[in-house]
């Protein structure tokens, strides 16, 4: 008798322990599920969808630069591209994001045409814009130069300053070869200004992004267009709520 029951009992526990199993692995199964659904609505977000652009209270006025243009080509890179394409890629690409969040946007050119830095500085002044930012791309004859960096008035206010810190602060977050920083005056002498900086009476500044001679700038270019745009709208949108 004593032996029939343990049988009876052992048959009892191990029905109790395959039900519990199988409660378990029901459970792993929906917690892989889960897990997935996430990871692939995680993996399916672009690194631009991590930079939030954020909703001006009011209308600002914006004038972006697309450097070069025309028959000025700008700098000359690696497999001979033309830094004047980029620039204006990119710049249209920062338009839109604006234009979306009810920034009015002013373009010095939007087409391959020649545009001279005087009346750069004049399209901006006769918009009263806001802020003015002129995009190109550097270039060296060393091709391990590279980096990113910002040019202001060489008295630049905190105002001038900000927008140009918050613009690379946000730039690193999405990826650069490297900060180089904000610098006044031009590349020869720290006390005269480019043109379009000198001659625009609102904040002014040129980002220069990346070296168009550096392989791993222009592939960085080329590969985070998108979400370069999306960190300089927001930079400018950030600066445009605090400081207007």
């Amino acid at each position: 008798m004593a032996g029939k029951t343990k049988k009876k009992l052992t048959v009892t526990q191990m029905r109790s322990v395959i039900k519990f199993l199988i409660g378990v692995n029901i459970v792993l199964l929906i917690a892989v599920i889960v897990l997935s659904v996430l990871l692939a609505v995680s993996r399916s977000k672009s690194s631009k969808d991590a930079v939030s652009i954020i909703k001006p209270d009011g209308k600002y006025t914006v004038c972006l630069d697309p450097g070069h243009g025309g028959s000025d080509i700008g700098a000359t890179g690696i497999n001979n591209i033309h830094e004047k394409d980029g620039n204006l890629k990119l710049s249209l690409k920062v338009a839109k994001l604006l234009k979306k969040n009810g920034v009015k946007v002013v373009m010095t050119r939007d087409d391959d045409s020649t545009v001279s830095s005087e009346d750069r500085a004049a399209i901006a002044n006769d918009c009263n814009a806001d802020l003015y930012l002129a995009l190109h791309r550097n270039y060296a004859a060393n091709p391990e130069a590279c980096g990113v960096e910002t040019w202001i008035y060489s008295s630049g206010s905190e105002k001038n300053h900000a927008i140009a810190e918050t613009i690379l602060s946000n730039l690193e977050k999405v990826g650069i070869s490297d900060n180089r920083g904000v610098r006044t005056g031009t590349q020869f002498d720290s006390d005269n200004d480019y043109i379009v900086i000198k001659q625009t009476n609102m904040t002014s500044l040129i980002i220069e992004m990346g070296f168009i001679s550096n392989e791993k700038d222009v592939e960085l270019y080329d590969n985070n267009m998108d979400d370069y745009a999306a960190a300089i709208a927001n930079g400018i949108i950030e600066w445009l709520n605090e400081y207007q």
